[in-house]
């Protein structure tokens, strides 16, 4: 059942936020959000309740880690990136939702050998839902770190000469992978199955596999640290297309995909949860009962895969608290393509000589408090930059300016709020 509210409209009946309600107003930092819906004796309708934010997630379950961890029994924790001073976690069951994801992704059969390939922060646990999934269908897994360039062609060997038939991994390793092989012309005829956490198929990976290697099948799982697991979509799905998953409650507010989740299982309850995508109803040919959603941005890393485990909006006031520098801008170059550079501008106070070492400087400062930062450049450092200037970009008369921009084909623009404001350090990127 689709339901239509103008510009809001939902799919399947809206549940209860009661209990979730009475758990989240006993966290302090959730107490007052949630006060005027509690009070009175009845029901308040799901519709009726304010959207639930990142930053608002992230300071509840940081506060229960220190106040209150029983509450957080049988949780899985993670960190979702963040500085030394703001670290931000996420907080899922300890089964990840297997029972409740397995029947609906079906990617193994008996004969299988399944490889995953880990990458940092939260998407361990992916890698752990992924080996669990195997686990299920009676397939063997071999756990990996996913390969650095130099090292691909030696991974892919092994696999070959042990007989792994599929792979699971991000989109974004997976895609390395693709274009190694296209530009080398390695053959990747052993390999049949892919399955990855983070977006769904985008047309520029299915335009690579088809050209290269149209033998190959895909699976995704679509969804973010907070969330967990939000859809999957498979071999015979459409791009940038999911189909949400019967625990959760899906809406599409203006454009923009809702999540609630109060599931019995749930850690820390979503009442609307602000997932950062913009997205509609949509239907998809692979036959699949329902509507599926279409995404029109990435939940994986909606300003680049720099951004897996950093939001750039936590660079700017991690710099500012130096007391050299007086104003700060982070200005995204080219995301989603090989040339993706992070650039922290600066501007330092009067009082402060600028010399050969001062961006240095304050680049090893920054790269020390991110948390993942160093590790997301360690491949490139050239990806991430501080550039001192004397003038912020799109700066205003009384000297203010945007804390973000990105560049993107020599146009300059300001990410919309939605996305703005979600950040995508939390979200499944490699």
């Amino acid at each position: 059942m689709t339901t239509n509210f103008g510009s809001r409209t939902s799919h399947g009946e809206a549940p209860s936020p009661a209990r979730a309600l009475d758990k989240l107003s006993r966290i302090p930092v959730l107490r007052e959000k949630y006060l005027g819906h509690t009070a009175g004796g009845s029901a308040p309708d799901l519709f009726d309740l304010p959207t639930l934010g990142r930053d608002e997630l992230g300071r509840a379950i940081d506060t229960l880690v220190r106040t209150d961890p029983s509450a957080l029994t049988r949780a899985s924790l993670h960190v979702m990136g963040g500085t030394r001073s703001t670290m931000r976690m996420g907080a899922v069951p300890a089964d990840l939702y297997l029972d409740e994801i397995a029947p609906h992704v079906r990617p193994f059969e008996p004969g299988d050998l399944f490889t995953t390939l880990g990458t940092p922060f939260h998407m361990r646990a992916c890698q752990d839902l992924h080996n669990g999934l195997a686990a299920r269908a009676g397939v063997p897994t071999l756990s990996m770190d996913a390969p650095t360039d130099q090292m691909i062609d030696a991974y892919l060997e092994l696999f070959e000469r042990h007989g792994v038939n599929a792979l699971g991994t991000t989109l974004d390793t997976f895609r390395s992978l693709l274009r190694y092989c296209a530009a080398s012309g390695r053959d990747l005829g052993f390999l049949h199955k892919v399955l990855w956490s983070g977006p769904a198929m985008d047309a520029a990976t299915r335009s690579l596999i088809r050209t290269y290697f149209p033998h190959l099948r895909t699976w995704s799982l679509f969804g973010s640290a907070e969330t967990w697991i939000i859809g999957h979509s498979g071999p015979d799905c459409a791009n940038d297309t999911l189909h949400p998953l019967p625990h959760q409650f899906t809406e599409i507010v203006d454009g923009r995909m809702l999540v609630t989740v109060v599931h019995e299982k749930a850690v820390v309850p979503l009442l609307r949860y602000e997932t950062g995508v913009e997205a509609e109803w949509a239907a998809c040919p692979c036959g699949l009962p329902g509507p599926a959603v279409r995404t029109h941005s990435r939940i994986d890393a909606p300003m680049g895969p720099l951004s897996r485990v950093v939001s750039p909006l936590d660079l700017v006031p991690l710099v500012l608290r130096l007391d050299s520098v007086e104003a700060a801008q982070v200005v995204l170059v080219d995301p989603h393509t090989e040339d993706e550079r992070l650039h922290l501008r600066v501007r330092l106070r009067p009082e402060t000589q600028p010399d050969l070492y001062t961006g240095e400087w304050i680049r090893q400062h920054v790269l020390s408090e991110s948390l993942g930062l160093s590790e997301a450049t360690e491949e490139a450092p050239e990806s991430f930059e501080v550039i001192v200037s004397r003038h912020m970009l799109r700066e205003r008369p009384d000297g203010t300016a945007p804390d973000f921009l990105v560049r993107e084909g020599g146009r300059l623009q300001t990410p919309s709020i939605s996305i703005h404001d979600q950040g995508s350090y939390d979200t499944f990127s490699t």
